[in-house]
């Protein structure tokens, strides 16, 4: 072998083994465990001693932090992480090729429907807080906050707003370019369904990307961007862009944590199969994730805990089996304790 041939194979060698999990969101992004890919192959054939998560490109850094910790404690266990969406990661675990799904809504009328026709009964796991947070370029002096009406204005699927003027008088007359998450992603359905007020339907002007990293760059490099994402990623590049509050309240671990930051405030799940939750290494990753030094993952990847008495019962619920979606048909302004309170 040439010698430019030989370099060049170990310094891609040397790159690979050096590379760290990353904290982005879209199709494609997989954390495995120090042992390797687990293999998927249905209910019943998931490889024994190994645990297969997937969804939630939000969730995706709490999870994959979780993974690496929990493996690093845990060589006898593979946990594989990947982030296909939140509707894609519900149709893998409904079909068996999983045994986890993260979610950044809940689970939906059809999914629950077609888990039911697939024999998958589920436990519903809340595991943090998010807040969908709307981000304009850093040179854009004149949006200094937004009400939901605005965000209609700007990404209603019958606006006929164009420029920053049609939005609000005494803005400028450019043309604004909306940006965001596509519709494979929690994110999306979320901030439709709540943001504006029809689920799934928004402008045709909107460029939808894949990739949370690419939103942000697509709202730094143009001074009239604005686009949407989850808190978490807000925060990991608050000094490329600017955050907007909306209706008075800005998004941050407080006003997340409290309820206030509305509509857009929501709560991020795992969901197991039940059949699974008692197999020796799902059970102990999950005991893992909603314990202290599990729940780290959620802060230190700035996310928001939820209230330390709703993780205690969601053990309980786990412990006791009990199966469901009790958040899809909660009532409006309910918290997630007043939820767990309500089902026990």
């Amino acid at each position: 072998m040439k010698p430019w041939i030989l370099a060049s194979a170990l310094a891609l060698l040397i790159s690979v083994v050096g590379c760290k999990p990353s904290t982005d969101t879209g199709t494609g992004g997989t954390t495995p465990a120090p042992k390797g890919e687990a293999k998927s192959g249905g209910e019943g054939g998931i490889k024994p001693g190994s645990v297969t998560i997937d969804g939630s490109g939000t969730v995706y850094p709490i999870a994959s932090l979780m993974a690496e910790d929990f493996g690093a404690a845990n060589s006898d266990i593979t946990v594989s992480v990947n982030k296909a969406g939140t509707g894609s990661g519900f149709k893998k675990f409904i079909d068996g090729s999983i045994d986890i799904a993260t979610a950044s809504r809940t689970i939906e009328e059809k999914e629950e429907a077609d888990c039911k026709a697939k024999g998958v009964e589920f436990i519903e796991i809340p595991i943090a807080y998010d807040g969908i947070s709307v981000i304009v370029n850093k040179d854009n002096a004149f949006v200094d906050k937004l009400s939901t009406d605005e965000l209609k204005k700007l990404y209603g699927e019958d606006s006929k707003a164009m420029t920053w003027a049609d939005v609000r008088a005494g803005w400028p007359a450019d043309k604004f370019n909306l940006t965001g998450p596509s519709d494979n992603h929690g994110t999306y359905e979320f901030f439709t369904e709540k943001g504006l007020g029809k689920k799934n339907a928004i402008r045709k002007e909107y460029q939808a990307q894949q990739e949370y990293n690419t939103i942000i760059q697509a709202v730094e490099g143009d001074k009239n961007a604005i686009g949407y994402l989850g808190y978490s990623y807000y925060a990991d590049n608050k000094d490329k862009v600017k955050l907007i509050p909306i209706d008075g309240v800005e998004p941050t671990p407080e006003t997340i944590a409290n309820g206030s930051y509305k509509p857009l405030g929501r709560t991020l799940f795992l969901y197991v199969n039940k059949k699974l939750a008692d197999r020796p290494e799902i059970k102990k990753f999950l005991e893992y994730a909603l314990s202290a030094d599990g729940l780290k993952a959620v802060t230190e990847r700035q996310y928001v805990l939820l209230p330390e008495r709703a993780y205690e019962m969601i053990k309980a619920r786990i412990a006791a089996g009990k199966t469901g979606s009790i958040f899809r048909t909660a009532p409006a302004g309910k918290t997630t304790v007043d939820i767990l309170d309500a089902a026990k």
